[in-house]
């Protein structure tokens, strides 16, 4: 058997059985959707995907392989593998949002389906998020400005979502604010960006179309009426 051969072979079969939706001719085993993509944004998404597996398995001390969570079909994906989800758009975004919400490590189709899903198409199909501010990042006027936090984590007994938007000069202004809030424990899980990306998952599906409109516009003018004491949160448990 020659190297080539062995090369095919073992790329068809994948580890334990398992063929990868990315490896092998694109017209026998990609969905319709899948035809109309180039190969690399098929890529992009299982990197995307398995780079945020691994942070959350790491994240909420998941003592599981994030790469078997990955190849084994799932009741989410109706017993496909995530990473034949990410065949498709939806599948892709469901993947991406199911982690971003840490729902256990499989749900029914159903307890997603209300939840709508940030859609970021580019050129030739592929999906890519907004460019963010790097959380924390200091401005140089330290004027005001709109920041929003995320925190998602364990809290017993269950887990803990919050997301919120305030007025504030700087990050650490927020940060001091929410230790006041909600305690150093979750103030240390906060994540603190500039400005607001609707796009976020847990934005996306925590924050309404009004509510949302506001913060857009608090966001591109801080000092403007509608943004003057602007201190928004909302919060949802999960309860084991």
């Amino acid at each position: 058997m020659d190297m080539a051969t062995s090369s095919c072979e073992i790329r068809q079969k994948g580890a334990g059985g398992y063929r990868p939706p990315f490896f092998g001719p694109v017209e026998d085993n990609f969905i319709e959707e899948s035809l109309a993509l180039p190969r690399s944004a098929i890529f992009e998404r299982v990197v995307r995907l398995a780079a945020e597996t691994g942070a959350r398995f790491v994240r909420e001390r998941i003592g599981k392989d994030p790469v078997e969570w990955l190849t084994t079909p799932k009741a989410l994906f109706d017993g496909s593998a995530p990473l034949d989800a990410c065949r498709t758009q939806h599948g892709f975004t469901t993947a991406m949002l199911f982690h971003e919400l840490a729902l256990g490590l499989d749900c029914s189709p159903s307890a997603m389906a209300g939840v709508p899903r940030p859609q970021v198409p580019i050129p030739g199909g592929r999906y890519r998020p907004p460019v963010r501010p790097r959380p924390g990042a200091r401005r140089k006027d330290e004027g005001p400005a709109l920041y929003t936090f995320v925190i998602s984590t364990e809290l017993c007994p269950g887990h803990v979502q919050i997301f919120g938007a305030m007025i504030a000069r700087s990050a650490i202004e927020v940060r001091e604010r929410l230790r006041l809030r909600c305690g150093p424990t979750l103030v240390d899980e906060a994540i603190v960006r500039i400005g607001f990306d609707w796009s976020e998952p847990m934005a996306c599906a925590m924050v309404s179309d009004a509510m949302a409109h506001v913060l857009a516009l608090a966001s591109k003018d801080p000092t403007s009426s509608i943004a003057a004491g602007l201190d928004f949160q909302v919060e949802q448990r999960f309860v084991k």
